[in-house]
């Protein structure tokens, strides 16, 4: 049977893990199992949320309070909470689906209680930069599975204590999948760690006489109709639209709030100022790159729906799905912008400005060029909306 060994910063809640809620309305938990399920978290006696909270307070409200001095909207404890860069991290275990699972649950438990003890090992043994903070083993629900929510951190030359995943795997030893290649999306320590502990929950599970199942799963094709298959196209162009917005969010918050020491430095005339990689740079540009090729989608999508709109039936209700993810398309881009209005100006736009030199060039800019003044600007709409249309004209594509 297949087994999941799944993690992530942007799933998982801690208000569901410990089933403080009304589980009446919940229909997927049957409530006579409620009694079975295992709760653990950091602080005894206290809920998960109320838990975690209180670990960031005491381990990182230093560094939160550090960042917050160049900020205009001041950040506290519940919004790193929420932030994916510096959330907790969720990991989802589960052994076989809602078809095919273990029989007993005590078998359940034994797997996991080896597998935390394994990771509880590697963690001594590797610096203790990671922290477990709760975990739950639901077996009130169609399939048991367990959730294990977790925060990475390192200390700083200042002997302040800061969240970073990269960093923490780093100094823990954890190479990269490819070491002879640049770090980057596709070849990060995250990806290794996790190939590691996934091979590790296989070996746990295969030594308790379960059959893991390790082919990768296959997707049988089938023939499409003509405008299911520009239906599909569509939402998917729309599902990379929305993952594209919360890159540049993402983007522009690191950019601008979120800056780690190791890239400030300080002019001779005491102004406080950031350093930026070539990397960083071309992430920004692709990703507003991909916004204005979405535009174009956008117009591509207004002629389709016309046209389905003419059609009866399926066609009227495919066309009335586009327009309402359209609707949250739009809505998410609104929202883009107005965190955008919000922010500080200028810093943004030189990082575009001497960015492209960098990414052109494949080469680092100078000390002197990477400096970018943090104090004088106010929001990077302008900007942004400069960096689309110099896309959508196609100035950047030419030059490179």
């Amino acid at each position: 049977m297949k087994v999941s060994h799944n993690s992530s910063r942007r799933q998982g809640f801690a208000g569901h893990n410990d089933r403080m809620f009304d589980t009446s309305k919940a229909e997927h938990i049957d409530r006579e199992r409620l009694k079975d399920n295992r709760y653990w978290c950091v602080y005894e006696g206290m809920g998960f949320e109320e838990a975690e909270k209180k670990f960031y307070e005491e381990h990182y409200g230093q560094m939160i309070r550090g960042q917050n001095q160049y900020r205009q909207e001041k950040l506290d404890v519940g919004d790193y909470l929420r932030m994916p860069r510096y959330c907790p991290e969720e990991l989802i275990l589960q052994i076989g689906n809602v078809e095919e699972t273990v029989r007993d649950p005590a078998v359940f438990d034994a797997c996991f209680d080896q597998y935390i003890q394994c990771l509880e090992e590697w963690n001594r043994e590797h610096g203790g930069h990671m922290h477990v903070l709760d975990y739950a083993v639901h077996k009130d629900e169609a399939t048991i599975h367990a959730h294990i929510r977790r925060v990475w951190d390192y200390t700083g030359e200042d002997g302040e204590t800061r969240i970073g995943l990269n960093r923490a795997l780093k100094e823990a030893g954890v190479p990269l999948p490819e070491p002879g290649m640049p770090e980057g999306r596709r070849n990060n320590r995250k990806m290794e760690f996790d190939r590691m502990m996934r091979g590790r929950w296989i070996e746990i599970c295969e030594e308790r006489g379960i059959i893991v199942d390790k082919a990768p799963v296959k997707v049988k094709a089938r023939h499409q109709h003509i405008s299911d298959y520009k239906r599909d196209r569509r939402m998917e162009e729309i599902r990379r639209s929305r993952e594209n917005i919360r890159m540049v969010r993402e983007l522009v918050k690191d950019s601008l709030g979120e800056i780690p020491d190791e890239n400030r430095a300080v002019s001779g005339d005491g102004k406080g100022y950031v350093r930026m990689l070539a990397e960083e740079y071309a992430a920004l540009w692709q990703a507003a790159e991909r916004m204005a090729s979405d535009r174009d989608a956008e117009k591509r999508k207004r002629e389709e729906t016309a046209a389905a709109r003419a059609r009866a039936g399926k066609a009227q209700e495919q066309a009335r799905m586009l327009r309402e993810a359209n609707g949250e398309l739009e809505r998410e881009i609104s929202r883009l912008k107005e965190e955008i209005a919000k922010a500080r100006d200028g810093l943004l736009a030189d990082v575009m400005q001497k960015g492209m030199q960098a990414v052109w060039k494949q080469e680092m800019i100078g000390a002197a060029g990477q400096a970018y003044d943090v104090l004088l600007y106010g929001s990077v709409y302008e900007a942004m909306d400069s960096l689309e249309a110099s896309c959508m004209a196609g100035g950047w594509g030419a030059g490179r």
